[in-house]
């Protein structure tokens, strides 16, 4: 999913200069996160122009990282899929997460809210001067997500200064690509 070329090629640009203050969990269990999960909504990413089916999967790995693995379906059919790794830098913001792609880019992944079993929230921004940069993903484990739970994920963003109208949904018509 969620995520091709975080926060390299395609993010959100806002022209505020210091990114909204959304925090991430205090608690996170990695464990339990592990899976697959699919796309709902997003903000826009270059690299997912015209993709369908944005699906993740994690693996918890013997160190506590997480390995991660994202498939999506481009417009020609194609199904394109970046690898990476997980971790949280500091113990003390567990769901604080640093994300190293095997093509050897960087970037952040920060769990929001997450109720293990149906969905999450995952949030990421980078102030670059007078602009910010924001990801946004809203995640289930099916490839649809109850209305009320999506509202509420507006919402946290919209109340911390999000700019929202910049959300689209992912379609996922191609059942699972993993």
């Amino acid at each position: 999913m969620l995520f091709t070329l975080l926060t390299v090629c395609g993010l959100v640009a806002s022209g505020m200069a210091a990114c909204p203050d959304i925090p991430s969990l205090e608690v996170f269990e990695a464990a339990q996160y592990a899976g697959h999960w699919y796309e709902i909504q997003r903000y826009p990413l270059i690299g997912e122009v015209g993709e369908t089916c944005v699906q993740t999967n994690y693996t918890l790995q013997a160190d506590g990282s997480v390995r991660l693995e994202n498939r999506g379906r481009k417009p020609d059919g194609v199904i394109d899929s970046i690898t990476g790794t997980a971790r949280a830098e500091d113990p003390a913001h567990p769901a604080e997460l640093s994300v190293l792609f095997d093509e050897g880019f960087q970037g952040s992944y920060n769990v929001i809210r997450t109720d293990y079993t149906a969905s999450a929230l995952v949030y990421t921004c980078t102030p670059l001067g007078d602009i910010i940069l924001e990801n946004a993903w809203f995640l289930s484990r099916e490839p649809t997500m109850d209305q009320a739970v999506q509202d509420e994920y507006t919402r946290i963003l919209a109340d911390a200064g999000s700019d929202t109208s910049q959300l689209s949904v992912t379609p996922q018509n191609c059942g699972s690509l993993f």
